[in-house]
């Protein structure tokens, strides 16, 4: 089992050039490209609000919430505490609390990227493998 946790929290890789879509806060239900300055945003840890996890939707804030593992492989409890304003995406960042028994950590996340699905974890965390349905 331990084993399979490590194979799962590996890293992938961070994506490191070129434009994304993203919803545009400011014009509700339209998209646009946005060229981010990768290098600012890949220098900053993964969940900060310089790097939030990028997900779709709040239904993708709380999928990957629940597949985040602590060190001990257990599942953490997690709440929104709020926003942090405008992130690297120029999209407004949530931030969450995630404890792992009595640790806490702050997880920011960025809601705005149509199907994207984030396959990396946050610091001091590793991913819930997926099962051979969802591969």
């Amino acid at each position: 089992m331990a084993i399979l946790l490590v194979v799962a929290g590996s890293p992938a890789a961070a994506q490191s050039s070129g434009s994304i879509e993203i919803f545009d806060v400011t014009a509700p239900g339209e998209r646009r490209r946005v060229t981010p300055d990768w290098a600012a945003i890949n220098a900053q840890p993964l969940g900060s609000k310089g790097n939030p996890v990028r997900t779709y939707l709040a239904a993708g804030e709380y999928t990957y919430l629940r597949d985040l593992l602590c060190a001990d492989g257990l599942r953490p409890s997690y709440k929104r505490i709020g926003t942090a304003g405008l992130g690297p995406y120029a999209t407004i960042v949530d931030v969450f609390d995630v404890r792992c028994g009595t640790a806490s950590h702050r997880v920011c996340m960025d809601m705005y990227h149509p199907g994207y699905v984030e396959k990396r974890a946050v610091p001091g965390f590793s991913l819930r493998p997926l099962s051979k349905a969802e591969q």
